[in-house]
């Protein structure tokens, strides 16, 4: 075992006695922006979700995690677990321990073998004699009830043909009963695309069976496919993925980076697609990951990161950063991805209210509630939680077309480089669901036809909402996460 300690590439088994919980102290500080009902780090940054795998009993969800500020050092895998994504119970984490993980412990996913748990993972390491990166695909063993037991290094360096950045490992059974696994890569000519490997079992050796062919996507300007996930959602076969320097439209793709999904046929290595889209419009969704161990004929369970690579947030100098969204079970209409919180989310919400806006209004905890109203495809223009500062929420919907603008709260440089409004085309809106969490809001429309995912940072704000029209309210508050 290695204690790593080189800047900010530093292992929690170097933390200092008191020093995390000094961190926590500054944690703590934070009485405006901390999430009430969404998984955010102790202290430190979170990013992707991690080895998210249903044991046959119990969630495992891991998060990737530097502990010691709100920036992108020493990557662990967070791991919690789960029955009922209420009461979160604390296991092994993936430390980076080893020398072919010196640089942290890189995204990557989860298959339940026999009774055990296997995390593959990639180990981000670095060359001394020059500082280049060396990307590992490594595999953790876990036990049920969350112990760490073995890790080793299943494949050194990128294959021929590609650069330094192979990384984040989804593994999934092969209708030939083998185990794949999909990384994101990207090729010596600095495009982006996908290589599934093949293994006959935990002890074997991968062997790359070739390039994941998407023709249907336009990988023009693209860089790197980060963080694929292939599953099955009822006859279909989906592909989820994130692919780095697509270019921004003006109605999608409007980030910097974004998370997609294709939804068709899976032949050999060539994905048929049918249907391409985005799978989040708001501010911030990134990297999602959909669990292993499920009937995917049946149900998939997805987190997404609410955050984005290369973003600062106001928490920041709190020194936590980002959150996960909600648990979303995901269901086909068609060929096409609809997303909505599971249905666990509902079945807690508590104090169920119905408020007739007409104007302003102040309903207690709106920055911790469920809001849900008929929008019945007329136009409307909402504001949330304004304060003294004139800080505000806005979300508007028009002529097809909704806006979500959070140009009147703060903001670092970094959140304005890309744009103050998030907009979201929809034919036919008739359903809104708003979930706040003090600087979280997930939106739904129409039973998740469409969703919008954001950071938004208001101050002493107070709770009313302000309509241009008469609305309905249904108002709940879904419960708090617990931690044992």
């Amino acid at each position: 075992m290695a204690i790593f300690n080189n800047g900010k590439y530093k292992s929690i088994l170097a933390a200092e006695s008191g020093e995390l919980a000094e961190i926590a102290q500054t944690v703590q500080k934070d009485t405006n922006f901390r999430p009430h009902f969404h998984i955010a780090p102790p202290t430190g940054l979170m990013n992707d979700p991690n080895g998210l795998i249903f044991d046959g009993e119990k969630y495992h969800l891991f998060y990737q995690w530097f502990p010691f500020d709100a920036l992108h050092g020493m990557k662990h895998w967070k791991h919690l677990i789960t029955k009922d994504f209420q009461h979160y119970q604390s296991a092994d984490d993936l430390i980076p321990c080893e020398l072919f993980e010196s640089h942290g412990c890189y995204s990557g996913g989860a298959l339940k073998i026999d009774d055990k748990l296997a995390m593959f993972y990639t180990g981000n390491t670095r060359r001394p004699s020059d500082n280049q990166r060396v990307p590992y695909q490594n595999l953790a063993i876990f036990d049920l009830n969350g112990k760490l037991l073995s890790k080793r290094p299943l494949i050194e360096n990128a294959p021929e043909g590609y650069t330094e950045h192979v990384r984040d490992p989804k593994p999934y059974f092969a209708e030939n009963g083998k185990i794949h696994f999909i990384c994101g890569a990207q090729r010596e000519n600095l495009t982006g695309t996908a290589i599934i490997f093949e293994m006959d079992n935990l002890e074997d050796t991968p062997r790359l069976l070739g390039e994941l062919s998407l023709p249907a996507f336009d990988n023009n300007k693209v860089f790197m496919w980060e963080c694929p996930d292939l599953l099955k959602l009822g006859d279909k076969d989906v592909f989820i993925w994130s692919p780095q320097g697509k270019l921004r439209d003006a109605h999608q793709f409007q980030n910097n980076y974004h998370a997609v999904y294709a939804v068709g046929k899976l032949e050999g290595l060539t994905f048929h697609a049918e249907h391409i889209a985005e799978l989040d419009q708001g501010f911030d969704f990134y990297a999602p990951q959909t669990f292993a161990g499920l009937s995917k004929t049946e149900n998939a369970i997805l987190f997404g990161w609410i955050g984005l690579p290369d973003l600062t947030y106001p928490t920041d100098k709190f020194k936590w950063h980002s959150a996960l969204t909600l648990p979303r079970e995901l269901r086909l209409e068609g060929n096409k991805i609809h997303q909505r919180p599971i249905a666990k989310t509902y079945e807690n919400l508590t104090a169920l209210s119905t408020h007739h806006l007409d104007g302003k209004a102040e309903i207690a905890d709106l920055d911790r509630a469920y809001v849900k109203f008929e929008a019945n495809n007329q136009a409307f223009d909402l504001t949330f939680l304004q304060n003294e500062q004139g800080q505000s929420l806005r979300l508007s919907y028009e002529n097809r077309l909704v806006c979500l603008d959070r140009s009147q709260s703060e903001q670092t440089a970094l959140m304005e480089k890309f744009g103050n409004k998030r907009f979201c085309e929809i034919e036919n809106l008739q359903t809104v669901e708003i979930f706040f969490d003090r600087s979280i809001v997930e939106i739904f429309f129409n039973h998740g036809e469409k969703t919008m995912t954001s950071r938004f940072f208001i101050e002493a704000r107070k709770n009313v909402v302000e309509s241009n029209r008469k609305l309905t309210l249904q108002i709940g508050y879904p419960k708090a996460i617990q931690y044992r």
